[in-house]
């Protein structure tokens, strides 16, 4: 395999490898593969959850081929150099692979004129042994790169990707889809938090639940307000945008929780204003006891309201639906993610008793809501 590719593409392509790519090992989930393909090469990583495939043009292809090696060592030599700017820098990479063995070269220019020649030399490793990604061929579904980084930021907070085997839908994210909206739920079993945004396309009967780990690096590699097709295939789940083919597995064999009927179970309801609220409750951020859950009393009486702990309290006047008296304990971290999540100006609380959940909603967009459990009253 013998080409050359212009400096800015590979170093644009190695960085992005890299939040899949695992840095310091040698096995196949730390290799790169490459592949040509007519006029482009088809870069690939797997670490075994999450594979990424970018296929960019090369300005030559002498031989075509391919070749695999270690991630991490191309990752340096390639990202340390800076792209001809007309006057300095380097210009290419000209790659060349034999059967055991790859050369990587460039000339590096200097405003002088004058050149540093420098060369790298890696082992190679048989191709067949990195798993190559499935091919993206029909779109289930599409969204917009801004909305799903929008959405997965009201809710992450509430996911645990460490939570035990039985719970395993509460490892990751449940998208789910109606006629009209597309919701985004997190949970860990103490919080639960629903993102609703309007399904402006014609799918509308999706539920798949998203791994932790595959939110996190798509995350990483979206820009703003770009349109991403996704593929349901199996039990993974791909998406598509520019020249890379991002995929994982989505978690099969586990229902998410039915949840919704649980915001409606409530008796009185508070309107508050998010910056007092917030105001309000951070005081107490760093006295919450992390061995006690973070524990915080919320209590509603004579139409006061009254935040505590062991450590300090607050209380302030307002004006509650309901009338009734009320008194819970939650976890304190849990309240404040809760509460800062949430974009609108306005959240309205509302509550039944000790024994019920303490239910958070949007009060002007009516697009997130939010379940805080109670802890058991010590």
């Amino acid at each position: 395999m013998k080409f050359e590719i212009d400096t800015a593409t590979l170093q644009r392509v190695v960085k992005v490898l890299g939040v899949v790519a695992r840095v310091n090992v040698i096995d196949s989930t730390g290799r790169l593969l490459m592949e040509t393909d007519k006029d482009n090469i088809v870069f690939t990583v797997n670490n075994g959850a999450t594979d990424i495939t970018i296929s960019t043009p090369a300005l030559s292809i002498s031989e075509p081929g391919q070749l695999s090696i270690v991630y991490g060592k191309i990752k340096s030599f390639v990202s340390s150099y800076k792209p001809w700017n007309g006057t300095s820098g380097v210009k290419k990479f000209r790659i060349n692979s034999t059967e055991k063995s790859t050369f990587i070269k460039v000339d590096n220019f200097y405003g002088d004129g004058k050149a540093a020649k420098s060369s790298l030399k890696l082992v190679n490793s048989n191709p067949a042994l990195l798993q190559k990604s499935a091919s993206f061929e029909n779109t289930t579904f599409i969204l917009n790169s801004t909305v799903f980084r929008t959405a997965t930021n009201k809710v992450l907070y509430a996911i645990d990707p460490s939570m035990d085997f039985s719970l395993m839908a509460l490892q990751g994210m449940n998208m789910s889809f109606d006629g009209n909206d597309i919701y985004f739920v997190g949970a860990n079993g103490k919080v639960l938090s629903e993102c609703q945004i309007k399904n402006t396309g014609e799918y509308n009967e999706c539920n798949i639940t998203l791994q932790y780990d595959f939110i996190m690096g798509l995350r990483r590699l979206l820009r703003d307000d770009i349109q991403l097709f996704w593929e349901i295939k199996g039990n993974r789940i791909l998406v598509k945008f520019d020249d890379i083919v991002y995929s994982g597995r989505h978690i099969v064999g586990h229902e998410y929780p039915v949840y919704k009927n649980s915001f409606d179970d409530y008796t009185s309801y508070i309107n508050f204003n998010k910056e007092l609220l917030l105001e309000t409750v951070r005081p107490f951020v760093d006295v919450l006891e992390p061995e006690d859950n973070f524990r915080l009393t919320f209590e509603v009486k004579d139409k006061m309201i009254k935040l505590f702990n062991e450590q300090g309290s607050v209380e302030l006047e307002q004006d509650i639906q309901g009338g009734i008296d009320y008194t819970i304990d939650i976890n304190g971290k849990f309240f404040i993610q809760t509460v800062e999540s949430i974009n609108d100006t306005n959240i309205i609380l509302k509550f039944s008793d000790e024994n019920g959940l303490l239910i958070f909603d949007a009060s002007t967009t009516n697009d997130q809501k939010s379940l805080i459990m109670p802890l058991s009253k010590r």
